[in-house]
């Protein structure tokens, strides 16, 4: 199965386990937080931020021993989704998780074969693909690796790799490693944020 794609998206990837998690945490620091406007965001959004910190550092060794990207295009390309929604009945949802769009496949491993076609090594275990119809070149003061829709010289289209939030997603365990992380960074950090928020600090 190629790792390769003209298609630029978003994908994204939500935690049920830090969800859980924040939901019970969350009234808690809503009751000490009670006289402070907006504490209770500032704290607990400060701890989900930690907790996204140390899940994607967590992913980031995993995906690396999997995928051929960089440690640090995976950090560049991977955005923490963390907001708050209300419902009508009072109650307070934790949105939290990753998000990122397709990564240009010239941040992967690339080489030239014998032929002088452009050959992408994106995940480990897969065999290299010769990508026939490919070619390096700059568009707009961006390098990457571009592929005619025809015939013609235009149009033409940038090729991608998958997202670093699918890389993720393809390994169970490593999302359950991400989670675990997530998890006890969470706990470790919202009595300290909580404590912040009291003492004056970030408010």
């Amino acid at each position: 199965m190629s790792e390769t794609t003209s298609s630029y998206r978003s994908h994204k990837i939500y935690s049920g386990s830090v969800d859980v998690m924040a939901e019970e945490t969350f009234g808690k620091a809503e009751a000490l937080l009670n006289g402070i406007p907006g504490g209770v965001y500032k704290a607990v959004g400060s701890a989900l931020t930690r907790a996204a910190d140390a899940g994607k550092t967590e992913a980031k060794r995993a995906v690396s021993q999997e995928y051929t990207i960089g440690s640090g295009d995976f950090l560049r390309y991977t955005r923490n989704i963390n907001h708050f929604v209300r419902g009508g009945d009072g109650s307070v949802e934790v949105v939290f998780g990753f998000a990122g769009h397709n990564i240009p496949l010239l941040h992967f491993q690339m080489s030239i074969d014998s032929e002088g076609r452009p050959v992408a090594h994106v995940k480990r275990s897969n065999a290299p693909e010769v990508l026939s119809h490919a070619f390096r070149q700059q568009v707009g003061g961006h390098y990457g690796i571009y592929e005619r829709e025809g015939a013609a010289r235009y149009p033409i289209h940038e090729l991608y790799g998958p997202a670093t939030t699918q890389m993720m997603y393809s390994n169970e365990n490593v999302l359950d490693a991400i989670e675990d992380k997530m998890a006890e960074t969470y706990e470790k950090r919202i009595d300290h944020e909580i404590m912040r928020v009291l003492n004056g600090w970030g408010v």
